[in-house]
């Protein structure tokens, strides 16, 4: 069909503030740091010049007052490998492979590390860097920030309104990797955001519980902050807030269907979500995503059945999304012809009984049919046919359009790939390549959730670790997140499908065994316990 780029837009922010594509999200990190930083102005602008890996190593050399050593060829060669590799992520300058490779960013370590972002360097966050500041400057959002801050930004000092300068009272509590960082980078300036740039657009989640559970979440990780290596804990981190926009971007699929198709994009359990122990009650959210994960590396062919059926539940509401999305965002091209701008899908849904709206969409089809190209259509002339409003033919036309329809499936698909960590250790999802997709559970991104388990909180002395049991922590992982184990999201009464199962709750303890949280004492489920690796006390 012969639609313009205008009338196949998709992109509306207050819906998805994350655009659908590959999504590097190193990068996102690295600009959540700036918009943390800078109180939501994006730095877009570097007088500094582009920089390589062997810059750094003439720093080193030069400063004779806190380094020595590097006094040959071989030395230095060790120096820029061990930089390119631990500390900065390059990019090849110009075609093939054949170019230099400078400096794009320094791996968000610290906060400091936004000194060497290169803003001519195209990134490609997808805006998950201002969704992320948005959730962090949502409502209850300033504890977890300010956590969190105080993390990033130890072993420094504010100098000026944006650049950051070595505290030495508090350089030496840190460990000697910052140490080497910092003195690095009291070479360099943090560049200043541009004056004509204005903050980032703010967006507001649909679901308030789910942010709160983004927030005690951080809080929960940092709290092991003197006991964890920091490399490993950031590491931690971004794991977490990658699971994080994974969820909420599977949530939002299921929340945008409901408002278009009931008008409802809230649940009253989840209103009453205060936090703690309250982020149990997620699992019965009418919106919550159902993510069935199969431990058993495919062995088990019903675990790997189910775990690729549990996917295609979710894409199919992903596919649902498109048509949602699609309606809102033509809802707002309208609503923005009567002077409101920038609305939020629940005011958009109350624009479906304005009386002009039947005729404006009506005026959209007859410029659609008017096209010669579409004369002889079939599909579009069997659309025309059918018994609905203006605006859902419109809509109808728009996702029947194959070319349209596929660029949405692959734009998604790699967005899911993306936050979901595909075929990675950090991640939860595998497939691509000819084979179907399933869920799984990656070591790392379970080892990050058996560290949030095993912390307790109590209201008046503060946060501990503490053993749980294995069952305690099946049931955890369904509760808080809707990760399903030892049971279908649906129910089943089948034998061999409990059986199957029952493989693959042995497979967890397996995995867990092997990651050095679990050891068998006995068969009685109470003694089945997970022990935490890092003893946290109360201060």
């Amino acid at each position: 069909m012969a639609l313009d780029r205008k009338q196949k837009a998709f992109r509306y922010f207050p819906i998805m503030p994350i655009d659908a594509n590959n999504i590097n999200f190193e990068q996102a990190i690295v600009r959540l740091l700036v918009l943390l930083h800078t109180n939501g102005k994006q730095i877009t602008r570097t007088g500094r010049d582009v920089l390589y890996p062997e810059n750094l190593v003439d720093i080193l050399k030069d400063n004779t007052k806190y380094f020595e050593g590097i006094t040959d060829p071989i030395r230095e060669r060790l120096m820029k490998n061990w930089i390119s590799a631990d500390y900065a992520t390059t990019i090849i300058e110009g075609k093939g492979r054949q170019g230099k490779p400078r400096i794009s960013n320094l791996k968000p370590l610290h906060i400091s590390t936004i000194k060497l972002l290169d803003p001519r360097i195209r990134s490609q966050d997808r805006d998950a860097s201002v969704f992320l500041y948005n959730v962090f400057k949502g409502d209850g959002g300033s504890s977890a920030k300010n956590y969190l801050m105080d993390f990033l930004i130890e072993g420094t000092k504010k100098e000026g309104s944006f650049n950051l300068v070595t505290d030495e009272e508090r350089f030496n509590n840190l460990d000697i990797e910052t140490q080497f960082l910092l003195r690095i980078l009291d070479s360099f300036r943090v560049d200043n955001p541009s004056t004509r740039e204005k903050e980032v657009p703010g967006f507001k989640a649909l679901c308030e519980a789910q942010q709160k559970q983004f927030f005690y979440d951080i809080i929960l990780i940092l709290v092991y902050k003197n006991n964890v290596p920091r490399r490993e804990l950031f590491h931690y981190l971004t794991v977490l807030l990658n699971f994080h926009c994974a969820l909420f971007v599977m949530k939002t699929f299921n929340q945008i269907n409901s408002i278009v198709d009931t008008q409802k994009s809230k649940c009253s359990l989840c209103k009453s979500i205060a936090g703690g122990i309250d982020f149990n009650k997620l699992c019965k959210c009418d919106f919550q995503p159902k993510i069935f994960v199969d431990l058993t590396l495919g062995q088990d062919k019903i675990c790997d059945m189910l775990s690729r059926r549990s996917v295609d539940v979710n894409y199919n509401e992903m596919f649902r999304y498109f048509k949602s999305h699609y309606k809102l965002v033509k809802i707002a091209e309208f609503a923005a012809t009567k002077g409101q701008k920038d609305l939020g899908p629940e005011q958009l849904i109350g624009f479906l009984n304005h009386p002009d709206l039947n005729g404006h969409f009506s005026y959209e089809l007859s410029r659609i049919i008017a096209d010669p190209d579409m004369e002889d259509n079939e599909n579009l002339q069997e659309i025309l046919k059918m018994e609905i409003p203006a605006l859902d033919k419109y809509i109808e036309i728009l996702c029947n359009e194959p070319a349209n329809w596929k660029l949405r499936t692959r734009n998604h698909k790699s967005m899911m790939t993306s936050l979901c960590n595909m075929n990675r250790d950090d991640g939860f999802l595998e497939g691509g390549r000819g084979r179907k997709r399933k869920y799984v559970l990656g070591n790392v991104l379970l080892e990050v959730l058996v560290q949030l388990a095993v912390v307790s909180a109590d209201p008046s002395k503060g946060f501990r670790t503490q053993p749980i049991t294995i069952v305690s922590f099946v049931e955890w992982l369904k509760n808080r997140y809707g990760i399903y184990i030892n049971e279908w999201p649906n129910g089943s009464d089948s034998p061999e499908t409990a059986k199957a199962l029952t493989n693959n709750f042995n497979a967890l303890k397996d995995r867990l065994r092997q990651l050095g949280f679990y050891t068998d004492l006995s068969d009685a489920s109470n003694s089945q316990v997970i022990k935490p690796r890092f003893k946290v006390e109360p201060e």
